[in-house]
């Protein structure tokens, strides 16, 4: 890719992600309740997304304290949120996911949301909602397949 080529790349990224920043927010189930709060919903929304995950990860990629990683963590295994399992090779690795506690909760907001959500597709005919939803998982796909090859380079 040439320097003009690159610089479009980063714009495009840009632009899309603040417009979808702006415009799909509310995607992102607010799970705030009694026992969550709202660093505690933005840890679980992580690892829904992001799959079995590590404390190290969630701090680099969420932009929290070590320390505060840790404490959070532990307090959503306490209630019951999380489970944790220790790499088989390297006890000092230990992987994160969600409990069907989490995943109750994710779905109930979720499901919630998703009808007046879905109303603002409305607007579009069934086509343009079929090639929205066909390019967003072909970026999706590249994303991942970026992630991936770089994490494997790193190795």
């Amino acid at each position: 890719m040439n320097k003009k080529d690159n610089r479009d790349l980063i714009l495009n990224m840009v632009n899309f992600y603040s417009l979808f920043n702006v415009e799909f927010i509310d995607l992102i189930p607010d799970l705030t309740n009694i026992e969550i709060t709202p660093l505690f919903s933005k840890i679980l929304n992580f690892i829904h997304f992001e799959g079995t995950t590590t404390a190290s990860r969630i701090s680099k990629k969420l932009n929290i304290s070590v320390p505060n990683t840790s404490r959070s963590i532990n307090t959503l295994y306490n209630l019951g949120y999380l489970i944790k399992n220790k790499d088989e090779k390297d006890k000092r690795i230990v992987y994160i996911s969600l409990s069907n506690k989490s995943l109750n909760i994710i779905l109930s907001v979720a499901s919630a949301e998703e009808e007046a959500f879905l109303e603002r597709f409305n607007v579009l005919s069934n086509e343009e909602v079929s090639e929205l939803s066909q390019s967003l998982l072909k970026a999706q796909n590249l994303i991942i397949k970026i992630r991936d090859l770089n994490e494997y380079k790193t190795q």
